[in-house]
């Protein structure tokens, strides 16, 4: 199955791995040309993969961010949409991870996903975490844990759960997700009867103080007034892997302020 500009070669049964249809040139040398000469090789082909990531590399660097997600959002619709024509004619389709045009072209669909999450586009974001997932079940881009925050924000719980429960239980991500969809769950019951607020005032109270002790490096940072976008390295690791982690989950935290003042309060 192909489409204009890719085609599926298969591998073994179900496996598959993505080719282009037309060719796929080296990569040029960094220079001062190297930008015009990346947009020709996309004029020509824009399933080189590996020219888009460059380009949009480079326009990131340059403060084009902008330019660089439209990048990324194009190359992920070229991959979706030969997976959604397989998908559509019922045929199982898993990609080859170890071929490396295949895992560029999926690593381009991770991106962008990643892109529309720091927007607070979690739908979309999410359709092109799945994709990435149903394509790769192996997960090589830890596509799930990306996922797991989508899934809470758009209270797909059933799904959470799920997902959750193939996460790394002692990952900081694991934990910080586990935690929020808690809160999340609780903040979203119907209005609780006089009788029942001290029960819900005990177990925020519960929920508070395991994260103050399961994750102190994690309450610290999401209690904190100031989130320095560089983590200086002398700290402990866990305070610089909760910085980072904050830095990546941002978005949501503007979405959803209520968490973080839960845990200021």
């Amino acid at each position: 199955m192909k489409n204009a500009l890719l085609r599926l070669e298969p591998v073994l049964d179900t496996r598959y791995r993505l080719r282009s249809v037309r060719p796929v040139r080296p990569i040029p040398t960094p220079g001062s040309d190297t930008a015009a000469l990346l947009r020709e090789m996309l004029a020509t082909n824009p399933a080189h993969f590996a020219a888009r990531t460059a380009l949009a590399d480079q326009s990131a660097d340059a403060g084009a961010i902008e330019a660089a997600c439209q990048l990324r959002w194009e190359g992920a619709q070229l991959v979706c949409d030969l997976l959604d024509r397989a998908s559509a004619s019922d045929e199982t389709v898993l990609l080859d991870w170890d071929d490396p045009y295949t895992a560029s072209a999926l690593t381009m669909v991770y991106d962008s996903a990643a892109d529309h999450f720091v927007i607070g586009d979690f739908e979309l974001a999410t359709a092109l975490l799945e994709s990435v997932l149903d394509a790769d079940p192996e997960d090589h881009s830890n596509a799930s844990e990306l996922l797991a925050f989508c899934y809470a924000a758009l209270e797909e719980w059933e799904l959470f759960d799920e997902i959750l429960s193939v996460l790394p239980p002692e990952s900081l991500s694991t934990r910080l997700a586990s935690y929020w969809g808690t809160f999340r769950r609780a903040e979203n019951q119907p209005e609780n009867q006089p009788g029942e607020r001290s029960e819900t005032t005990a177990k925020s109270a519960a929920l508070r103080t395991l994260i103050r002790t399961e994750s102190p490096a994690l309450f610290r940072e999401w209690s904190a007034t100031d989130h320095d976008p560089d983590p200086n390295a002398a700290n402990p690791p866990a305070a610089v892997e909760a910085r980072r982690l904050w830095l990546r989950t941002e978005s949501l935290w503007r979405e959803f302020p209520e968490f973080v003042a839960f845990l200021k309060g």
